[in-house]
């Protein structure tokens, strides 16, 4: 009895320990034993960064890139107006001059046979020119004129002379005219600056040919009186020049649509035939018409070999109005 209940005295003090340490331990236990709410497991996440995506037509690859420059450049025109087609007419005026000469040529001064006539005619007040163009390259047109030049005069012989196969005499009173046809057609290109669209200042080359057609006729009222016959006299005469012509020219853009121009083109052969012409032009275009007005230079001399030649020179301001076809 003694023994039991010694084993119940030391039982109940352990008792009591062991339910102290229980209810001690078991809160932390259950804290962590017990499963946790689920916003409790799940820490919050931050929120990510929207960012909106670029459309589409702004990613741009370096062939759009090229491609967008080239298109934007070809819609800027190569010239302030457009080119085309395009006739034009021109009134060349001629101021008063004794006109072009008719000289003796190397078979005369063989033959010391005196066979000139200077001044053969005072040119008419008016001179028509015709003008057509068509582009042909990105850069140059195509030109064709002419023009027809002509005169005549009246003056007394202070020697004798023999002009187209008939002799004159000292003091015969002489009527002469002269008909001048001439043409050209040529090439007018961009030379430099070659860029586009065009520079304000910018230079051009010229590639062509000119034909000069000129015919004189001569006669005597002198001399077809002492032959009792009119006409007796009547002397013509004919000769040409067909050359290339080779030049430049300069153009300055002084607004869009108003162009000053300067050129010079020739050709020739030293003691041989040769031609040359100058032109300063002042335009302004309005849509399809173009108003032109300038100063142009001609100057021509056939073949001195032959018996007689002939040489000119004709100065004439004109004006001109040019329609673009478009």
């Amino acid at each position: 009895m003694r023994i039991r209940f010694r084993s119940i005295r030391a039982f109940v003090p352990a008792a009591l320990l062991l339910s102290a340490a229980a209810m001690t331990v078991a809160p932390a236990f259950s804290q962590q034993g017990a499963p946790a709410s689920p916003a409790a497991q799940t820490p919050p996440q931050p929120t990510p960064a929207t960012t909106t995506p670029p459309p589409q037509s702004a990613l741009k690859t370096p062939a759009d890139l090229a491609a967008s420059v080239a298109a934007s450049a070809s819609k800027e025109p190569d010239y302030p107006d457009p080119r085309s087609i395009t006739v034009g007419i021109y009134g060349l005026w001629s101021p008063d001059s004794p006109g072009p000469d008719i000289r003796g040529g190397q078979i005369a001064a063989y033959d010391l046979t005196y066979e000139t006539l200077n001044g053969i005619g005072r040119p008419y007040k008016i001179i028509p020119q015709f003008e057509f163009g068509v582009p042909v390259t990105r850069t140059g047109m195509v030109y064709a004129e002419i023009q027809r030049y002509h005169g005549s005069a009246d003056q007394t012989l202070g020697r004798a002379d023999f002009i187209d196969s008939f002799s004159y005499n000292t003091g015969d009173s002489i009527s002469s005219t002269y008909h001048i046809i001439t043409g050209r057609i040529y090439l007018d290109d961009l030379m430099y600056p070659h860029k586009f669209p065009v520079a304000r200042l910018r230079f051009h080359s010229i590639w062509g040919m000119r034909y000069v057609s000129v015919t004189q006729t001569v006669d005597s009222a002198t001399e077809d009186a002492v032959a009792g016959l009119g006409g007796s006299s009547f002397a013509l005469g004919t000769s040409y020049i067909f050359f290339p012509e080779f030049g430049a020219a300069m153009e300055y853009a002084i607004a869009p649509h108003v162009l000053f121009r300067v050129d010079g083109a020739g050709f020739g052969v030293p003691h041989h035939a040769d031609l040359n012409e100058t032109s300063g032009t002042l335009s302004f275009r309005k849509k399809n018409l173009e108003v032109l007005m300038g100063v142009k230079t001609l100057h021509f001399k056939t073949s001195p070999y032959q018996e007689e030649y002939e040489i000119g020179t004709f100065i004439t301001p004109f004006f001109g109005l040019r329609w673009h076809f478009q």
